[in-house]
Formats: structure tokens, C-alpha cells, sequence
């Protein structure tokens, strides 16, 4: 059995190719979440065609604030003591990614003395404050973690050279991949692409860019003067509307004729809406990674990155200076760029045939 501890929608979406493969193989797994975004999981499990989740650590909804996110940690931990999802008949465990629901997946492993299996491993921007604290869960997972499946060289690098002892599995590249190509249907990519009206896509979500009002109001700021240049559709997460609302934003910007606030959307709508777009500027790794595999103009509002993805090409570090952000909106604003054919790398297919060899 192998059991996959899932907290937030990101992982799902990165996890979700993996599960279609084990499902493909008919190989026993079980889907365990976490309850961090537990009111938005179904309409990607549904997206994705794969089964419901056989059980959830934490009832709850969506995470909104930190101090109900140590809450709900504090919860999930008592929880992973007890629950039969971690029984001995589990292989492994795998757990993806950065966030809190990545650790649990480790400690859980730990717990119950199964092995655990880190999906996005090696992954590193050197700097435990960008992006905090997920850099600090990158660096415990792996000393905790018994198998690491890395997206590349460079990724797995990173781990052979603190423990040289650990077994890597090198990907190739991050399941995101297989989720894109999902999305995208394929072969029939290039049909969808209609880039009829100019519009750049916003997406920020990080504890860094939302904690920090000094710098939330900078960015903010500076996407009202970027919104003259280009018609914005900022995509609303739970946790960026309440900041919104917090510092007064949400009425202003809604009352701007080139921002849209848009809600989040399945995973399949928005792939499409990047597609689309002229450009992206997000604080998201996952956004770099399709970013860079479309071939999508995009704009990181981040000071570092773990991901090397795109960096010598297409993605660019703002570092939150103005003049690089208005300059990079300005650059792409009316331009078109080639959607880039997705190269014939299966990163979840390696990964489970190595689970299918455990």
C-alpha cells in the first residue's frame, strides 16, 4: 500500500499524474488530506478523474490566517499518532513539495517507522527567509525523507551533495508537467490558444508578500500602475482577498476598470487562461514551472527562487524593483510569444515505476 499525505491544492494538482498512473497500473494506494484547503480538493479530484480522498486528517476549510494554521498543525499532528491511514501495511509515504502538510508527511513517516518518499526534492534558494518558511521545510523534509524524487540535475545534485547516503530518484523534470499536458489535452494544444484581447495574469499567495504590509502595499502599488500599461486578471486565493480586505485594497482595486479580481478556478480553466495570456507575474514556483515549459512571459515577485526553471530565458526575479516590473509589462504587453511544444519527459511514470519496484 502507499499511502499520499496531501494538504494544500498545488500538491494535488502536482500529485494528481502520479495517482492516474498508480490508477492506470491498478496498484494499491490510499489519498490522505490533510484538511489545509479540504473545501476546495474535490473539484480537482474530480477534475482529474481520480477517487475521493479515503481519509482526511483535520476537518476544516480553508487555512486563512497563521494563527489558525498553527491550529490546525497542532491538530493534524495529534492526529497522524493515531490514524489507520498510517498503518503497517503502508510501503511508503509520499509527500510533495514545501508547506506544512509536506513536514507532516515526514514526522508522520517517522512516527509510524515507514518509509517516506519526497516528491519535489532538492529544491533550494539557499536563503531560509525567501521564501519563508518553506525553504526551512525543504531542508527538514530531506533529512527526514528516505527516498527523494528530484525534477532534474540540479535538483538532485543538491541532495547527493549534503547526503550522499540518501536514495535519489531523478525525475527529469516535476509532475507539473504531466498535470499541463492534462490540461492542455495534449496534441490539441495549439488550438486553444486565442490570444484575441491583451491581458496579464497576477498571482501572489506567499507568506513573504502577504505579511509584510510595507511590501504588500508596494506591490500592490506597483500592479495599479502596471494595470495602465495592460489589463490585469488578478486570481484571487483565500488568503491574498483577506489581505485585501485587510489593508484596504479589495474596494480600490475593484473599482479599476483594467484590474479584474478573479476567483480561483479549476486547474484545466486556468491553464488555459495562461495559455492566453500576454504574461504572467506571480510569487509561485509551479506558476515558474508552467510558465517556463509554455514558453509564457512571466515575472517572479520574489527576491530568490528554488527553481532554476526558465531563469536564462523566460522568467525573470523582480526583486520588487518597480522600474524592472513596469519595464518587463511594458516589454511584453502587446507582444505574442510561440506556445513551446512540451518535451516527452513522464517525471510521474519514473516515479511510480519506482514505487512499483519497493
Amino acid at each position: 500500500m502507499i499511502t499520499i499525505l496531501i494538504g494544500t491544492k498545488a500538491q494535488l494538482v502536482k500529485m494528481a499524474p502520479v495517482i492516474q498512473e498508480l490508477m492506470a497500473r491498478q496498484m494499491d494506494y490510499r489519498l490522505v488530506l490533510t484538511g489545509q484547503h479540504e473545501e476546495t480538493m474535490q473539484e480537482l479530484i474530480d477534475a482529474f478523474s481520480i477517487r475521493p480522498a479515503d481519509d482526511i486528517l483535520v476537518k476544516r476549510g480553508e487555512s486563512d490566517t497563521h494563527i489558525k494554521v498553527l491550529k490546525w498543525f497542532a491538530l493534524a499532528l495529534k492526529a497522524i499518532k493515531n490514524k489507520q491511514c498510517f498503518s503497517s501495511d503502508t510501503k511508503i509515504i509520499l509527500t510533495h513539495g514545501d508547506t506544512l502538510s509536506t513536514l507532516l508527511g515526514a514526522v508522520a513517516g517517522r512516527r509510524h517507522k515507514i518509509p517516506v518518499g519526497h516528491v519535489e526534492a532538492g529544491l533550494r534558494s539557499f536563503n531560509y527567509f525567501h521564501p519563508f518558511p518553506e525553504e526551512i521545510i525543504r531542508v527538514i523534509t530531506s533529512r527526514l525523507a528516505t527516498c527523494h524524487f528530484c525534477s532534474g540535475d540540479w535538483a538532485a545534485e543538491n541532495i547527493n551533495s549534503k547526503t550522499p547516503e540518501k536514495l535519489v530518484v531523478n525525475t527529469r523534470e516535476n509532475t507539473i508537467l504531466d498535470a499541463l499536458r492534462f490540461a492542455i489535452a495534449g496534441g490539441g494544444q495549439t488550438a486553444r490558444v486565442r490570444r484575441e484581447s491583451s491581458y496579464a495574469i497576477v498571482s501572489m499567495h506567499r507568506h513573504e508578500n502577504l505579511s509584510d504590509s510595507a511590501r504588500f502595499n508596494h506591490i500592490l502599488e506597483t500592479l495599479e500602475q502596471a494595470s495602465e500599461i495592460i489589463r490585469l486578471k488578478f486570481i484571487l486565493h483565500p488568503v491574498t482577498k483577506n489581505k485585501l480586505y485587510k489593508f484596504g485594497w479589495y474596494k480600490k482595486l475593484a473599482a479599476l476598470e483594467r484590474i479584474e479580481l478573479t476567483n480561483r478556478m479549476n486547474y484545466v480553466d486556468f491553464a488555459n487562461l495562461l495559455v492566453n495570456a500576454r504574461l504572467l507575474m506571480t510569487d509561485g514556483g509551479s506558476n515558474q514551472e508552467e510558465a517556463f515549459h509554455m514558453g509564457l512571459p512571466c515575472l517572479l515577485l520574489r527576491k530568490k527562487t528554488e527553481r532554476v526553471e526558465g531563469l536564462s530565458s523566460n522568467v525573470v526575479i523582480s526583486n520588487y524593483r518597480r522600474d524592472i516590473i513596469l519595464r518587463f509589462v511594458a516589454q511584453h504587453a502587446n507582444g505574442d510569444w510561440p506556445f513551446k511544444a512540451l518535451p516527452e519527459i513522464y517525471p510521474s511514470k519514473i516515479i511510480v515505476d519506482y514505487l512499483q519496484s519497493i
